[in-house]
C-alpha cells in the first residue's frame, strides 16, 4: 500500500514539475507585441446579421418582480433549450443558432 502511495506521489510531483516548466517557458519565451494602428480593435461591423426574422422580445416577471426578456423560437419538438447570453451580448446574436436548432427540431 505504501509503495502505491509513493508511486502516486512521484507521478504527481513529476506532473506538477512538467506543468510549471511549460508555464515558465511560455511566460518567459513569448514577448507581447503592441498592435499596430492599422490592426484596430474589435470589428463588430463584420458581425452583421439580418435580424428581420428575429422573434419579438417578450417578458415575464421573475420572483423578485423584475421583468426578464426572452425570445421564443417555435418547433415541433417537445424538448427545450435555454440559451443564455453574456453581459456583452444580446439575445439577437443567437438568431442563427436558434433558427438552426428550431428548424432541425433539435429542441
Amino acid at each position: 500500500m505504501q509503495k502505491i502511495l509513493l508511486e502516486i506521489l512521484k507521478f504527481s510531483i513529476i506532473s506538477v514539475a512538467i506543468y510549471f516548466s511549460i508555464v515558465a517557458v511560455l511566460i518567459l519565451g513569448v514577448k507581447p507585441t503592441k498592435p499596430t494602428p492599422d490592426e484596430g480593435g474589435l470589428a463588430f461591423n463584420e458581425l452583421f446579421i439580418d435580424y428581420s426574422n428575429s422573434p419579438q422580445l417578450k417578458t415575464f416577471a421573475a420572483r423578485d418582480g423584475k421583468q426578464l426578456g426572452y425570445r421564443h423560437y417555435p418547433t415541433q419538438s417537445d424538448k427545450v433549450i435555454i440559451l443564455l447570453h453574456g453581459s456583452g451580448w444580446h439575445s439577437r446574436y443567437f438568431l442563427p443558432l436558434a433558427e438552426f436548432i428550431s428548424s432541425e427540431d433539435l429542441a
